[in-house]
């Protein structure tokens, strides 16, 4: 294809061959260039079809750079470009990434709106390859979504097209989207079935799948207490990783047996997997470095070349002006003149005026920052209402409805309240803090200062946020001696505990430990809250209490709201305390604060 490439003399041809070029070197990092120029070409010639195809397929390159922002930029643009050449098939693609960028965002509603109108342009004209990525991502936003049964038929469907289309790779990872939905509904014998289809897959063509489908068969027989099982997959796995690395795959089954065997009594086998889990954590984090500095290599040469051409623009226009420019300077003076002479008699007018509006101007510029900020609280509010909200009440709404449809047995019931139930409890959780949060702003908290057993306090919000959706498996220790008291408001305390925990939870993975402990720091007790989590950027440490609200996604990328670290520190010092963080970014994260000792 290059050497095609390098031969081709005309424009249109050129067009041709660069497209099918980059499509077969998408994943290398040279392909950036090629996908530029065939964009330029195709703009040249005016080929919107063609166009918009290498747009997307640009797109995709920044996706996997994890460019998410400039890679939905792109989508967006060849979407309007699909609009204007009419070609269905790369509308419907343009909509499927653009409900694949929302789907990484968590805005689910939009996300399934997308992929529902792709999915009309992809049946309108019979693309069945089309249809096979819509109806395998569609799925996956339907399963958030709490309607199982749909994304289940979706993707049997999607199942069926790709093994009509001898598309075996695609076949091989739909069923394994599709074991992650029956994972998730209990049903773990057609869970293991899909699996397995996986692994015979890899074994004989690709080994990180293999390690994939390991993976996955040892958290399953650990969770229907195979350990014997477990441990036989893992082992396997292990040779496997020798031949060829795998190591997020690697670093989920070191967890899984680190946990095993410490379970077992077995500490040095423990420990050998808690090395080797560290091993493989370091190669990760040497990777996303790596991979990170890329994406902003790529940015910067985006932005230059957006630059460039910006710069060319105005030079191109500034000697269009040039031509107009005297006469502009001359009309401009005669304006000038006539304007200065009717400014002059309208300040003498404005004079009086504006010593009336003056004193109404100082009463608004007073007011003006008091009402900005209750609007943003008002804005923050109604976003959180709108979006937070709205996932927990759509699972329930689509049980209601499988339930009038008489289309679930007791046992699909049962699976299904669970779910619905971890949901609920975490919008309890931003329910409090949205109305504790309010009432500070409106100056309506009182302090009711008592003695409280700080252990106690922290044990019982531990075993609250086993419950919770932000619960994945952690092992959260409770290292705070009996009878450790500090003199605050109860309530308080268990807000200011419970955020930090559940804001830890939210950044650590399965097996990850957090450790609660405390010190005596002159009259004050200081308590810790430490994880083992992916960390804090510098850049965004003094952003966490701030006035404004922030919030990163979790590791499941979980959203939050901003609000629970601004009520924690307001909290803090209602109660004559302090709150401070330290973090390296991914070696997890110490929150500390202290209050006055009992």
């Amino acid at each position: 294809m290059y050497k095609l490439y390098r031969q081709t003399k005309t424009d249109s041809s050129r067009l041709y061959v660069l497209s099918e070029l980059v499509q077969e070197i998408h994943y290398s990092d040279t392909a950036l260039k090629y996908y530029q120029e065939a964009i330029e070409l195709a703009k040249l010639l005016q080929n919107k079809h063609l166009q918009a195809q290498n747009i997307n397929r640009l797109g995709v390159y920044y996706r996997n750079m994890n460019l998410h922002e400039e890679a939905l930029k792109l989508y967006e643009e060849a979407l309007e470009l699909s609009l204007e050449s009419g070609n269905q098939t790369q509308i419907g693609h343009s909509l499927n990434n653009i409900g694949q960028m929302y789907y990484y965002k968590e805005y689910f509603d939009e996300a399934l709106s997308y992929y529902e109108q792709a999915r009309k342009y992809f049946e309108e004209v019979n693309d069945k390859n089309g249809l096979g990525y819509n109806f395998t991502g569609m799925s996956l936003v339907l399963g958030e979504l709490g309607r199982y049964k749909d994304a289940i038929e979706l993707i049997d469907k999607a199942i069926i097209i790709r093994e009509e289309l001898k598309e075996i790779r695609q076949v091989m990872v739909s069923k394994f989207n599709r074991a992650n939905l029956l994972i998730d509904l209990g049903i773990y014998d057609e869970a293991e079935n899909d699996i397995w289809a996986l692994y015979e897959y890899g074994i004989v063509n690709d080994n990180v799948r293999a390690i994939n489908a390991l993976s996955k068969l040892v958290e399953l027989m650990v969770k229907t207490g195979e350990r014997e099982e477990a441990i036989k997959y893992a082992e396997l796995a292990q040779k496997l990783h020798e031949e060829k690395p795998v190591s997020q795959s690697m670093i989920e089954i070191y967890q899984i047996m680190n946990q095993v065997y410490f379970n077992m009594g077995d500490l040095e086998k423990s420990k050998k997997y808690q090395n080797l889990l560290q091993i493989e954590r370091n190669i990760i984090k040497n990777e996303k470095t790596k991979i990170y500095l890329a994406g902003l290599t790529i940015k910067n040469q985006k932005e230059q070349i957006d630059f460039l051409n910006r710069e060319k623009a105005l030079v191109e226009q500034n000697e269009r002006f040039k031509l107009y420019l005297t006469l502009g300077l001359i009309l401009s003076l005669l304006i000038i003149s006539i304007a200065y002479i009717l400014v002059f008699r309208a300040l003498k007018r404005e004079k009086i005026n504006l010593l009336q509006l003056s004193e109404s101007k100082k009463e608004i510029e007073l007011n003006k920052e008091e009402l900005q900020r209750l609007n943003h609280v008002k804005d923050k509010i109604f976003s959180i209402l709108a979006h937070d909200l709205k996932g927990p009440l759509n699972s329930l709404s689509g049980l209601v409805n499988l339930i009038q449809e008489d289309s679930l047995t007791k046992e699909e019931f049962e699976s299904y309240i669970p779910i619905i139930a971890e949901n609920l409890g975490n919008n309890n959780i931003l329910l409090e803090n949205i109305l504790i949060w309010s009432r500070s702003q409106m100056n309506g908290l009182e302090v009711t200062n008592v003695d409280i057993d700080v252990r106690v306090i922290v044990q019982k919000n531990i075993e609250y946020l086993y419950h919770s959706g932000y619960f994945k498996g952690q092992v959260m220790i409770n290292d705070i001696p009996e009878h450790t008291f500090a003199r605050a408001d109860k309530n308080m305390l268990e807000i200011i505990i419970r955020n930090l925990l559940s804001n830890a939870l939210k950044f650590t993975k399965k097996n990850d430990q957090i450790v609660i402990s405390s010190y005596k720091k002159e009259d004050n007790l200081v308590i810790k809250i430490s994880d083992e989590g992916v960390g804090i950027l510098r850049k965004n440490l003094e952003k966490l209490f701030g006035n404004e609200f922030f919030s990163t996604p979790g590791t499941h990328q979980e959203r939050g709201t901003g609000i629970g670290l601004i009520l924690t520190k307001e909290l803090v010092q209602i109660n004559k305390g302090t709150i401070w963080v330290e973090s390296e970014y991914g070696a997890g994260s110490t929150f500390y604060f202290e209050i006055p000792l009992a």
